[in-house]
């Protein structure tokens, strides 16, 4: 028969407690349902994901005729079982035994359904932590734009000016930076000087934290010279441009400004790997080469 059994007003789905004719010879089904609904009176168990309610479902077996065999199910599916030892003259002793396996039953439901909902909070709030995270990470590519000001400085020279590189990821971490820019300054002290130059180089980035990067880059450039007030260039009197070339390396400390923004402030050094040679224009002989020191302030925009 079946039993509506009042506790399940713990538990909006009304459980619903079916006991086998067999059983019914070995317990009364009235001193059971009253037993039910003390023991799971106090018994809430939340419902499955997708469902607003619990819907508990027992059967109440007879293996043999000495042990009753109580049976939890919800919507189908089976979630353990107890078997419990009596005889015919047990009477509400045996009742009372059935429906605290009963209890027992739906608590160990319960225990499971809440252990499961923790699991889904602290996966959905890892979840959240790594997409708030990757929000407030700058993006990292695979292009972006680098464009500031770049200077070097050295005993015999002095540029700077504006620089426009593009950051091009190529492997995992690793990237290759090519750039373009314009300098101008002095050579020995007070000869005028234009640079017009191209680079490429290879770079990594370094997360210190969500706000912070180091950079770390070298590069070759190729450079245009002008030296409008020199008398001579490379020895040839009236001659007024020339090149160089130059290898240097920075160390870049970066600032997320926004998901697509960093500002930068890089220092380094390199060398001249070309002399320059020139008269000034009063006829004193200098010749620029050698290490100087390499500075940058950037903005570092990501669009993608």
């Amino acid at each position: 028969m079946l039993l509506g059994a009042p506790a399940a007003r713990a538990n909006p789905g009304a459980a619903v407690i079916e006991i086998d004719p067999r059983a019914e010879a070995l317990i009364d089904p009235r001193a059971l349902r009253r037993r039910v609904q003390l023991e799971l009176a106090d018994v809430t168990v939340p419902p499955p994901v997708g469902q607003t309610e619990a819907a508990l479902f027992f059967r109440v077996l007879a293996p043999s005729g000495s042990e009753l065999k109580i049976e939890l199910w919800e919507r189908g599916v089976a979630y353990g079982s107890r078997v419990v030892a009596g005889g015919a003259d047990a009477g509400p002793l045996l009742a009372r035994r059935v429906a605290l396996a009963a209890a027992e039953l739906a608590r160990e439901l319960s225990d499971t359904r809440e252990d499961e909902a923790t699991e889904r909070a602290d996966a959905a709030a890892q979840r959240a932590a790594l997409e708030r995270a990757a929000r407030e990470r700058t993006r990292d590519g695979p292009r972006a734009l680098r464009a500031g000001v770049s200077g070097a400085w050295a005993p015999q020279l002095a540029l700077a000016g504006p620089e426009l590189v593009s950051e091009l990821h190529v492997y995992r971490k690793e990237r290759l930076d090519l750039g373009a820019g314009a300098a101008y300054g002095v050579f020995a002290r007070d000869t005028p000087v234009e640079a017009f130059s191209l680079s490429v180089g290879p770079a990594r980035r370094v997360v210190l934290s969500p706000r912070w990067d180091l950079d770390i880059g070298a590069r070759a450039a190729a450079s245009l010279l002008v030296l409008p007030d020199a008398r001579a260039v490379d020895g040839i009197v009236g001659q007024h441009q020339t090149w160089t070339a130059s290898v240097d390396a920075l160390v870049r400390l970066e600032r997320r400004i926004s998901r697509g923004v960093r500002l930068a402030l890089g220092v380094g050094g390199g060398t001249l790997l070309r002399p320059v040679p020139f008269e000034r224009h009063d006829g004193g002989a200098e010749r620029v080469s050698g290490p100087y020191v390499a500075a940058e302030f950037a903005l570092v925009l990501t669009p993608f």
